[in-house]
Parts: C-alpha cells; sequence; structure tokens
C-alpha cells in the first residue's frame, strides 16, 4: 500500500514533499504538528512514518515515542538539521530505523521508505510465520489432549447411562419407590439426578474435546493456485457468503434486540460462491467459526453498539469483516485470541475455544483470519477466503 505519515511544521516543505512522494507512486497523509500527528495515525494504516525532530510543541521524539504504542508495526525515519544529529540518534533508540539530514534530496527519501517498508514487510512475515506455527504446535497439542480425554470421557457418560436404567428400574421395584417412611424413594431421586449430572457434565466434555479436534488445520495450502486445488463447485458445496450471513445474523436477532445492538450491513451484490470441500471434512464448517466471531462480537456490547457487517470480493478472494463498537481488547491480550482455552470472560461464561476454531477452521479453507482492536474502541475480525 505504501502508506506514509509526512509529519513537519514546514507546510510548504512538507505539502511538496508530499506531492512529490505521490508522483512516485506512495500514498502520504501530512500533518504538521505532533498532536495532529498522532490524530491521524489513529485512523489510517500507517506502514512508515517520516518525523522531523524538531517539531512545535510535542517534539519528534515523543510523537515517535508515542506512535510506536499506537501503531507498533509502523516505521520511522527521523529528518533532522545537521546541529540534531544526536537528536535523531535517540530516536533511532526508540525504534526509528533511520534518519536523514535536511534538506534531503527526494530520490535519497524514496528510497529509504521504500528500505523501511521491506523491513516492515519482512518483520511481519516473520511474525506471520512464528504465529501459524505456534497455532500449528497447539493444535497438535489439542488433538492429542482432545484423544487421549475421549476414551474415559465415553466410558463415564456410558456408565452414567447404565446407571441411570439401573435406578430407573429400582424405582419400578416393590418396596423400593413407595417405601412407606419415603427413605428408599429419596435416595433413588438423588441418585437419579446426581447420574442426571455425570450425563451433563460427561456430554460438555464431548463438546469440548469435539471442538478441539476443529483445531489443527493439516497441510495448510500455500497459495491461490494450491487453495482451489480439491476444491469442489458443485452445487451441493458451493457456498452464498450472503446467503449464510444473513441466517448467522437471523439467529441472532432476538439477542440484538434485547441487547440494544443496531446492525448495519454492507454485502455487495454478486458475490462469487465459495467452493467448500465436501461435507463431513472436520474444522471445515465456516457457520460454525463466523458464528463464534459474531457471538464474541455480541459479547463485547452487552449493553448496546453497533455491529457492522461487510463483504466483498476481489483478486480471486472473497473478505468478510465484523466490526463492533464493544468494549475492545487490550494490547498484551490481542496475540493470544487464537489461543486455546485463553478467554478473558468469567469463569463459566465460556470455554476460550471460539476464535480457536474458527482459526482452525478458516485456515483449513485455506484463508486467513485476523484481529485489530483498541481498548474502549471495539474490535474488527476480518476472514479472507479463497473464491
Amino acid at each position: 500500500m505504501n502508506a506514509v505519515l509526512l509529519v513537519d511544521d514546514e507546510r510548504d516543505f512538507a505539502d511538496l514533499l508530499a506531492e512529490r512522494l505521490q508522483a512516485r507512486g506512495f500514498t502520504v497523509s501530512t500533518a504538521y504538528d505532533g498532536e495532529d500527528a498522532l490524530r491521524l495515525a489513529a485512523g489510517i494504516d500507517v506502514d512508515v512514518a517520516v518525523l522531523d525532530v524538531n517539531l512545535p510543541g510535542m517534539d519528534g521524539l515523543a510523537v515517535l515515542r508515542e506512535l510506536k504504542k499506537l501503531k507498533p508495526q509502523a516505521e520511522a525515519l527521523m529528518l533532522t538539521g545537521s546541529n540534531d544529529l544526536a537528536t535523531a540518534v535517540a530516536g533511532m533508540k526508540l525504534g526509528a530505523s533511520d534518519y536523514l539530514v535536511k534538506p534531503v534530496p527526494i530520490d535519497r527519501l524514496a528510497e529509504a521508505i521504500l528500505r523501511a517498508q521491506n523491513r516492515r514487510q519482512e518483520r511481519m512475515e516473520g511474525l506471520r510465520m512464528a504465529e501459524t506455527a505456534k497455532m500449528a504446535a497447539l493444535g497438535r497439542m489439542a488433538e492429542g489432549v482432545a484423544h487421549e480425554i475421549n476414551n474415559p470421557v465415553n466410558t463415564m457418560v456410558n456408565l452414567a447411562g447404565w446407571l441411570g436404567d439401573l435406578v430407573d428400574e429400582l424405582r419400578g421395584r416393590p418396596g423400593c419407590g413407595d417405601a412407606p417412611d419415603g427413605a428408599a424413594a429419596a435416595t433413588l431421586a438423588e441418585m437419579a439426578q446426581s447420574v442426571a449430572k455425570m450425563r451433563e457434565h460427561g456430554q460438555r466434555c464431548k463438546e469440548i474435546t469435539s471442538k478441539l479436534l476443529c483445531l489443527r488445520h493439516k497441510d495448510e495450502p500455500r497459495d491461490a493456485e494450491t487453495r482451489k486445488s480439491g476444491l469442489s463447485c458443485s452445487p451441493e458445496t458451493a457456498l452464498d457468503i450472503g446467503a449464510l450471513l444473513g441466517r448467522l445474523l437471523g439467529e441472532r436477532g432476538p439477542r440484538m434486540k434485547a441487547s440494544g445492538v443496531r446492525l448495519h450491513m454492507d454485502i455487495k451484490s454478486g458475490l462469487p460462491p465459495l467452493c467448500l470441500p465436501a461435507a463431513g471434512l472436520p474444522g471445515t464448517d465456516l457457520s460454525t467459526a463466523l458464528g463464534n466471531i459474531l457471538d464474541n462480537a455480541l459479547d463485547a456490547m452487552p449493553e448496546g453498539g453497533e455491529l457492522t457487517i461487510r463483504a466483498s470480493d476481489g483478486d480471486r478472494e472473497t473478505r468478510i469483516a465484523i466490526e463492533d463498537t464493544g468494549r475492545g481488547i487490550l494490547p498484551a491480550h490481542l496475540p493470544r485470541v487464537f489461543e486455546p482455552f485463553f478467554s478473558t470472560k468469567e469463569v463459566g461464561q465460556g470455554t476460550g475455544l471460539g476464535l480457536s476454531v474458527s482459526y482452525g477452521t478458516v485456515k483449513a479453507l485455506g484463508g486467513d483470519i485476523d484481529i485489530a482492536s483498541e481498548p474502549g474502541k471495539g474490535a474488527r475480525v476480518l476472514v479472507t477466503l479463497p473464491s
């Protein structure tokens, strides 16, 4: 995208520099002081920030310090006069990748920005690879745990069923269910209640382990051609994403109405059908994956808010964005939202598997999923799928 934030208090110089960078294919946003720069950065994507050291009020170092909190993955270049080199070096210690002495030739500035963008891209690719490796390892572990737990849980559930049948049989015997003092009847009632609880919690364990089996996405496809290979676009497996979103939102309509959530939909007409694997393959239920994301968005707005659903296509992919205006996610929690069993909800209000299952499903379908959020400003989940 080549998104550049240019910050300099010399308006004529900044405007001319922005114009010359735009002529070279960069997308440039311009600010003339530190406060405006941070306000602007909060609402846009920033690949590289070009910061003048000597800004009025909040100087370039202070802007850089706050910008790194706001956009930690953004690169920064410092513009400085020849007598400010020590300050520029201090900026590099704060995270700037380079400094340039004014007046800087436009070609040299453009080359420095491109180098910074390449560094950012390499770093982001490294982070994505590390995240993929971490989730793959967690998925393998979860799969092993699920298999190990399933066997004893199945035995427990079956034994609970047998005990329930035995209690029902004893109730029908003379002298048990109709004892004069009612002692036997009370004992059998208590046993029946305990057996029902055993079966209930056993079934809950089985539901959790079945979700764990969805976490591992095997043989992740590498490119669009590979992603489409093996996928069938027959009428039975082609999915109308608009219809699916409409159904999922319809199911959650009463909940949205009760909590005062206002819905906004922007679904492009004529979206190509999604080609899904044949039915029955584990971990490929897109309905469950998107439903989990919608439920999380509604959980973040218990007292109402705005839910926005967007769906569009381009470059052989379909993009689904789900945005809420809820409480948002703390920066410390954001890297962990896809981890199995990680949850910020109260104990008993969730298993912490919803987004993990969504992640595994989307990856199994050859797509990608990303979350952006700030505390108090809601969250945006972007799901990208091959089409």
